[in-house]
């Protein structure tokens, strides 16, 4: 079974990726998911948060707008292009918008955009959003085919209006689509936080990144309170609808987590669970991301 990790901040991989170079990063990255078992990766490059929430590397331009850089991305896509493929930005107020999501396609490896305001799903925070402001961005992506991973926690409601104005975008909500509960909280107030998740599989374009388990789950690995309300999301959005990401150089972070996931966590909750047959966990672990991705093994 091919698995592909559906987000990887790969760029952080290592105790010293803020000053070892590029390549010497992305040979840890390689060794890290051959140690798992991991074929193949969905980039999202990430160095840190600027005053503005904007997700670093980038730089201004002259318009204003926020431009980002991925250099470890391109490296990445350059060197293993049977292996990585990877995500990037475009500011919805940019001037040239539509110029910038045409051409995506043409920058090898990229196979989509992601729409972040910093922690906490701050898209849903910005007015714009909520009166329709990300049109524009959105019917580019339509016209040109380009998938939107989309940070929308907690406000799913905040994302339905584009559903409908956009059927033939694939919006992939991120992180499960909920806020992480308190650590005492009791397993009906947090697995209650899917509900509104399950709602949006009414939506044919609505796709869910299921990561961060360890920050949900009220046990630890391999988090069996968690997988019967995981079954529930699967039945609800079919496995086609639903790709397995692992987040890893998040999920293992002590302060984020009551149960902090090295990598094969991550993993191997779903990859050796009896939840799933055989057939949903090849959607699950890799095919449902290569399809709405319309990337080809």
């Amino acid at each position: 079974m091919e698995i592909v990790d559906g987000q990887l901040h790969a760029n952080q991989i290592g105790p010293n990726w803020q000053e070892v170079g590029l390549d010497v990063t992305l040979d840890a990255t390689v060794v890290a998911m051959d140690a798992v078992g991991v074929h193949a990766a969905v980039i999202d490059e990430f160095t840190g948060l600027d005053n503005e929430y904007h997700m670093i590397p980038g730089h201004y331009h002259a318009s204003g707008a926020w431009r980002p850089e991925r250099p470890f991305s391109e490296l990445a896509a350059a060197k293993y292009p049977d292996r990585f493929v990877w995500l990037t930005r475009v500011d919805p107020k940019d001037p040239d918008l539509k110029e910038l999501v045409s051409g995506l396609h043409s920058k090898p490896g990229c196979a989509g955009i992601r729409v972040h305001a910093g922690f906490d799903g701050g898209v849903w925070r910005d007015p714009s959003f909520l009166e329709g402001g990300y049109n524009d961005l959105f019917a580019a992506c339509e016209a040109h085919q380009v998938p939107v991973f989309i940070m929308i926690t907690p406000r799913l409601d905040t994302l339905e209006p584009y559903l409908k104005r956009f059927p033939e975008v694939p919006f992939i909500i991120d992180h499960i689509g909920i806020s992480w509960p308190a650590a005492d909280a009791s397993p009906t107030e947090r697995y209650s936080r899917l509900d509104p998740v399950r709602a949006l599989s009414q939506y044919g374009n609505a796709y869910l990144k299921w990561s961060h388990v360890e920050r949900l789950a009220a046990g630890p690995y391999p988090y069996p309170d968690l997988m019967p309300h995981f079954r529930k999301v699967v039945d609800a959005f079919g496995p086609e609808r639903v790709l397995w990401a692992s987040d890893h150089t998040q999920a293992v972070k002590e302060h984020l987590s009551p149960h902090p996931a090295p990598y094969s966590h991550s993993l191997h909750y779903l990859r050796d669970s009896n939840v799933f047959s055989d057939a949903e966990k090849e959607w699950l672990l890799g095919r449902t991301v290569r399809s709405v991705l319309r990337w080809q093994r």
